[in-house]
């Protein structure tokens, strides 16, 4: 029986993404997933993610009764909404005064067009609150630092908002165009009711992809870590949306069933409220389960590959620009720290002479951002081993032997200290030099590869005019070519230029004339071989045919000259 050994090497973050063509154990999967889920502490980040999401509400709320301030028609307005909201909730529009009467006092405050402005500008700041806060949460999951710089991170986060409200908002309006308001809106529009029917159908798988690609979006761009585009539609982001489905249903039946009567028994009027962030905070889990899912699915694809990923998902970081400084303010502070605590040994043994191994920050950036810059890519931000400081020993006589062994123990560390700020300072010279060649590698590479891609695209339209030259743009052509090295013009050459010419024409014409018959004249039938057995044997050669005769010339007039021998035989 044979062994195979598979040895653990050191895990670094890949340069690019993997190609992966195995498929994804669910068992796995799901198993790793309820693990890590529990791990992360993703309730918790849940938690965090619903008190951005109340943030982000109000702001929103302010912009869109400012948006109805600014372009609608008034009180009119504030009536037909609370009508369409009175519809939805099954009530009259009298039990909504409330609402109209707030309505009514954002409406008289004035300055629509200024608080519409505010209202969208801090709507999307707050929102972008929970993004970020969403992406730390991947990071998390995905076991990354975010490496991006802020002049990076905050505009992709405020990009990512901006797409999300506006997906949302085509989400809530799908929702509400429905039933009764789906009916009056096309009364006024002139929709016929067979159409508000079908959209009543039709709106609900239309509904389900866009929450699918809202949640597929937030797992694709949050993270700090680089995904392909068709990782935008997932299985993770299908399943965060079904178990938010099923957990959503699950409350509204607990809450028909009881009628909130705990809620309210505990909470009174802020019950409402309660059962709102309870319902956020389930939305938040189902999508974090989801991306734990998804995270787990990308694993188990990577390791039927072949892929080490049992510690870490192979993917590359978007950008590693912070890895290095991190580490290096970790360094530092490791440094203040053992720094302390080498002076306070040196003062409670009254010796100035104790030399610890400082961990030097240049040695910790040399150890994380060198070896192929794994720790920055990894996201691992191991220290440098503790170099611990030699110990005091108290009341140690300072006189004799002890005098001089001591002395040469604190030049022995002295020595030792020297040495290893001076293989710091290597380390981090060469990881320095490792990294600008790296980046110099991936410059030339992908020059390379862009001229390559030139010259197959040149060499492809090159082909492509070519096919469409005729046989007398070719002549031009080489005309052009001739006529900028021909020598200066004399009769004997223009004679032979006019042969040449004559030459030419004939060879056209004759040409012509053959694409002619040929286009005239039938096409000819194709010869069906002989079957082999119907094939008559070969004629025997003249030469054949006279050495067979010699032989028997030969065989004969042997005969006659021995016929005893023939009688004999």
């Amino acid at each position: 029986m044979s062994m195979l050994l598979l040895d653990e090497e050191e895990l670094e973050r890949p340069r690019d993404i993997p190609d992966v063509t195995a498929k994804a154990d669910w068992k796995v999967a799901l198993k790793r997933a309820a693990s890590k889920f529990s791990s992360d502490q993703c309730t918790d980040k849940a938690a965090a993610l619903t008190y951005f999401s109340m943030q982000s509400l109000f702001p929103g709320l302010i912009a869109v009764l400012s948006l109805i301030n600014v372009f609608g028609n008034g009180k009119k307005t504030t009536d037909s909404l609370v009508r369409i909201v009175a519809n939805i909730a099954g009530k009259q529009p009298k039990d909504l005064d409330w609402l109209t009467n707030f309505i009514n006092d954002v409406h008289t405050q004035g300055g629509g067009g200024i608080a519409l402005v505010v209202g969208i500008l801090l709507s999307i700041w707050s929102a972008s609150g929970y993004v970020g806060g969403f992406s730390r949460a991947l990071n998390k999951i995905y076991e990354v630092p975010e490496g991006r710089p802020v002049w990076k991170l905050r505009p992709a986060l405020y990009l990512v908002t901006i797409i999300e409200i506006v997906l949302i908002i085509v989400v809530m309006f799908a929702l509400v165009t429905t039933g009764k308001v789906a009916s009056s809106i096309g009364a006024e529009v002139g929709i016929p009711s067979r159409a508000t029917q079908i959209w009543d159908i039709a709106k609900w798988p239309f509904v389900v992809l866009i929450v699918v690609f809202i949640i597929g979006m937030l797992y694709w761009a949050t993270p700090n870590v680089l995904k392909t585009k068709r990782d935008i539609f997932t299985w993770g982001a299908l399943i965060g949306f079904v178990v938010w489905v099923v957990a959503s249903a699950a409350l509204i039946i607990y809450l028909t069933l009881t009628a909130g009567a705990s809620y309210t028994k505990t909470y009174g009027a802020f019950a409402g409220a309660i059962i709102f962030m309870l319902w956020l905070w389930i939305t938040n889990v189902a999508m974090l389960f989801g991306a734990e899912v998804d995270a787990e699915l990308i694993r188990t694809r990577q390791l039927r590959s072949g892929l080490p990923a049992e510690e870490m998902i192979l993917l590359p970081p978007k950008d590693d620009q912070m890895f290095a400084k991190l580490d290096l303010k970790a360094a530092k502070e490791y440094d203040t720290a053992h720094q302390l605590r080498l002076e306070s040994m040196r003062e409670a043994a009254h010796d100035q002479n104790i030399y610890g191994r400082a961990a030097l920050a240049a040695g910790h950036a040399a150890q994380l951002v060198g070896d192929a810059s794994t720790a920055g890519r990894s996201g691992k931000t191991g220290l440098v081993g503790p170099r611990d400081a030699s110990a005091p020993r108290p009341g140690a006589d300072d006189r004799g032997e002890d005098a001089v062994a001591h002395d040469l123990e604190a030049e022995a560390a002295a020595i030792e200290e020297s040495r290893l700020e001076r293989r710091d300072d290597f380390l981090l010279k060469s990881a320095k030099a490792r990294v600008v060649r790296d980046r110099l590698d991936r410059q030339r590479a992908k020059a390379e590869r862009k001229r390559k891609e030139r010259e197959r695209e040149a060499e492809k339209q090159r082909k492509i005019a070519e096919s469409h030259v005729t046989r007398e743009q070719r002549w031009e052509s080489v005309e052009k070519v001739r006529a900028e090295f021909d020598p200066p013009r004399t009769p004997e050459r223009e004679q032979i230029h006019a042969e040449r010419r004559a030459r030419r024409a004939a060879y056209d014409v004759e040409q012509a004339e053959k694409a002619a018959k040929a286009a005239q004249q039938p096409p000819k039938p194709k010869e069906q071989p002989a079957p082999k057995h119907h094939r008559s044997a070969p004629e025997p050669s003249v030469l054949r045919t006279q050495v067979e005769q010699e032989q028997q010339d030969r065989r004969d007039e042997w005969f006659a000259s021995h016929p005893a021998r023939v009688k004999t035989m």
